[in-house]
């Protein structure tokens, strides 16, 4: 298959649509499984809705940021698949080593891109990015592990060198001490379920892209993971807003709630102070 015909087929629709509506369903059941743990952790609406996007958004950091690594990778695979020829492919073959390491460049300010600018990421502060970009360091590892020793595939062991020094140098803050890094994996460790909670949500779309030959399996297991995280990053800049709209809606309901109920009290208040008074000009007139 050519280039061409492999972008027709991951774009036939319906079978696009139904994919990108089971991402979403999915990311759906990730929210409530956020929203069930905030309601039973934190009382009260605002830190209820601070705790849940907390988790949401340590989940969207570790989809952006390993699925930065992996697109990078991806585009690696399929340029030494389909260029095959040509001056571009004499370049290519004589400078793949030192372009690889300008994909990863690349990979960092499209994580850049995707944290700040689709998807602007406030409730993070530095040491939590720190510690989920970490997390983000074993849920690769995971993914790797799962090519080379369950896939059986080979053609990734130059990758994984690759990935471990991009990551030494991108997560691990070279002026921080021992103490601070063990803090960070103390942060980390923490976020363990949400890391366990993506690979399941990939694992589901990979298995059913896989069996209804949506991803192929021939394209390259690099190449089917990436467009799963591609479809989970657009579900998420889909529901993202859609879920900060209820929440503001919600809090505001909540709040005039309270004041309407303020008022109500003030009102019985007035009302038996006032009942107060009349009876005690009764009593005097009585007198």
């Amino acid at each position: 298959m050519s280039y061409a015909e492999y972008a027709k087929h991951y774009l036939t629709m319906p079978d696009c649509i139904l994919f990108l509506l089971l991402t979403i369903l999915l990311l759906v059941v990730v929210y409530a499984i956020f929203y069930v743990f905030a309601n039973k952790s934190f009382k009260g609406e605002l830190k209820i809705q601070h705790e849940f996007f907390s988790l949401a958004e340590r989940f969207y950091e570790l989809i952006f940021s390993g699925g930065s690594i992996i697109g990078f990778m991806a585009a690696y695979y399929l340029i030494n698949r389909f260029v095959t020829s040509g001056s571009f492919y004499e370049f290519w073959s004589n400078y793949k080593d030192y372009l690889l390491l300008v994909f990863m460049l690349i990979s960092i300010l499209l994580n850049t891109f995707l944290d700040h600018v689709l998807v602007r990421l406030k409730r993070l502060d530095k040491s939590e990015m720190a510690s989920i970009r970490l997390t983000g360091m074993l849920y690769m590892i995971i993914i790797f592990c799962y090519i080379k020793f369950i896939y059986e595939d080979n053609n990734y062991d130059m990758f994984i060198t690759y990935f471990l020094t991009l990551m030494i140098g991108r997560f691990v803050y070279f002026d921080a001490s021992f103490k601070d890094f063990l803090e960070c994996m103390k942060q980390a460790a923490r976020n363990i379920p949400i890391m366990i909670i993506a690979l399941a949500l990939l694992g589901i779309l990979c298995l059913r892209g896989y069996s209804t030959d949506y991803l192929l399996k021939h394209n390259g297991v690099i190449t089917n993971i990436f467009f799963c995280h591609l479809y989970i990053v657009i579900a998420i800049f889909i529901l993202h807003f859609v879920i900060e709209l209820l929440f503001h809606s919600k809090v505001e309901r909540s709040q005039l709630e309270r004041q309407v109920g303020k008022k109500q009290k003030s009102g019985k208040a007035d009302n038996r102070k006032t009942r107060n008074q009349i009876q005690v000009i009764q009593d005097l007139e009585d007198l």
